[in-house]
């Protein structure tokens, strides 16, 4: 852009530097929102990778949903991105998942859902099943205890 500038003066075109500069800041802006996306993209990606590791029962719930909703806010804080976009509707779309995700993992952890005795532990497929003494499912009969 320096010499374009310099040769549009020595010409006698010094009007014509303007709309080059400022496609060139729009470009600059462009760019660091791209980089503001892919690093938030890397962090989320980190993030998922942590939880991956854990198991289940170890993870902090509260904390899981304190985490993804500092990373969506931090996605939705990034200006100037298309938000139609694939790459922004993508890891925002992860980001839901985990969202709806935590509340699951959180009843999952909740005493009611032990396994107390799995001797008395049925299967019921449908209501219709109820009537049934077995139940068929592809070949393979659950016979109901009473």
């Amino acid at each position: 852009l320096n010499d374009f500038t310099e040769f549009s003066f020595k010409f006698g075109f010094p009007d014509d530097v303007i709309p080059a500069g400022k496609n060139l800041d729009q470009i600059k802006t462009e760019i660091r929102n791209l980089k503001a996306l892919w690093n938030h993209i890397d962090v989320v990606q980190k993030q998922a990778a942590e939880y991956f590791q854990l198991s289940w029962g170890t993870i902090d719930c509260d904390q899981m949903d304190d985490e993804i909703k500092k990373l969506r806010k931090r996605l939705n804080d990034i200006k100037g991105i298309d938000r139609k976009g694939s790459v922004y509707s993508g890891v925002n779309d992860e980001l839901k998942k985990w969202a709806n995700f935590v509340p699951l993992l959180q009843d999952l952890k909740s005493p009611d859902m032990e396994v107390k005795d799995d001797r008395h532990c049925l299967l019921y497929t449908s209501d219709a099943a109820d009537d049934l003494l077995c139940v068929d499912l592809g070949g393979r009969r659950i016979i109901k205890k009473k």
